[in-house]
Parts: C-alpha cells; structure tokens; sequence
C-alpha cells in the first residue's frame, strides 16, 4: 500500500459530493410523476427520451434521493411515484402515495394522451401547455361537494397567433364509452 500521489491529494472535494444532482431531465421526469399520481415506466421512459435501461437507472437515482419509490402495481410495466420529499421538492402540496390499483388504468391513459398531444407540432410550435386534474383541483375552493371535473386542459397561448389562440381545451379520458348525460354533467368550466 503506497501513499497517493500528490495530485490526488490535492483535488478538492466537491461541496455537493454524495448529494443527488437534479438534471433537466430529472426535473422533467420528478414533475410529471407528481402531476399524473404516478407513471408507468413505458410512458415515463417515453416522455423522458430515455431508453429502459437508462430509465431504471434515473429513477433509482430518485429513489437514492428519497424523491421517489417504484414498483410493481400490477401486471405490465413498473411504476414510479413521489415520496413526500419529491412532492415538496417539486412544490406541491398533494399527497405523495402509491396511487390506487383502480385507478392505474386511467391514470396510464390521462398520460398516454398528454404524450400523444404533445407531440403533435401544433402543440410544439404554439407552446401550448397542459393544467393537470391536480392543479385544477388545487385551485377549487373546496372539494367538498366538487362536481366531476376534467382529467386535464390544454392552455393555448395568445401569441404567436394560430388556429387555437387563447383557447383553453378540456380533456376527458374515457376508457368505457358514457352516456351523453354524464359527460354534459363534467364541469369544463375551470
């Protein structure tokens, strides 16, 4: 055993060394998990442009961190959701739990939908932006007593001027098809 070298002893240690640094990608990924409950690792792989492999690898990074746990919920792919430490690090006052098996289908098809919508040029060029079921929520003054709200809207900017200009789009997901009265009764309205 020899003694190091004298470059090697002189590299300073990093302030933030053994700390979890966030990426943009991170970010991305942390807040999307928080805005849809949960996500799927297909969907969140796809959204991230990250490959499986590479995937698994960010979010045991999240995990490490203590922003994030993952698991099987039921068959198919792996989930990813926020520990209460990355639902504070990403802002948000929701509550950070596993999301409900009976809701693992729509909550994968609200997010299957957000992808395909974002990837549409339209959506790209115009900017617009998507307002979750969770911050709609959030902006209610109570939920006491809330009428069915929906899964999501789609803000399109003002300018630059286009076809959908200032226009907001309500986003339902349906994975059974529903009588046209119930869906008259989703207040679209928020």
């Amino acid at each position: 055993m020899g003694m190091p070298d004298a470059a090697a002893r002189s590299v300073p240690r990093r302030s933030d060394a053994g700390r979890l640094r966030l990426q943009q990608r991170d970010l991305d990924g942390l807040l999307l998990c928080a805005e849809h409950y949960a996500a799927p690792y297909d969907l969140l792989a796809a959204a991230l442009d990250a490959r499986p492999a590479r995937l698994r690898g960010i979010t045991a990074r999240w995990r490490a961190g203590g922003y994030a746990q993952t698991g099987m919920l039921g068959p198919g792919p792996a989930w990813c959701w926020l520990t209460p430490a990355g639902m504070a690090a990403c802002g948000h006052p929701w509550p950070a739990r596993p999301p409900s098996l009976a809701r693992l289908a729509h909550i994968r098809a609200v997010l299957a939908a957000r992808l395909w919508l974002a990837s549409a040029p339209a959506y790209r060029q115009a900017g617009a932006w998507w307002r979750c079921e969770r911050r709609i929520r959030a902006a209610l003054p109570s939920n006491a007593g809330a009428p069915h709200i929906a899964d999501a809207e789609i803000h399109w900017p003002s300018a630059p001027p286009g076809p959908h200009a200032g226009q907001v789009w309500a986003v339902e997901v349906e994975l059974t098809p529903k009588p046209a009265a119930r869906t008259a009764r989703i207040d679209f309205s928020r």
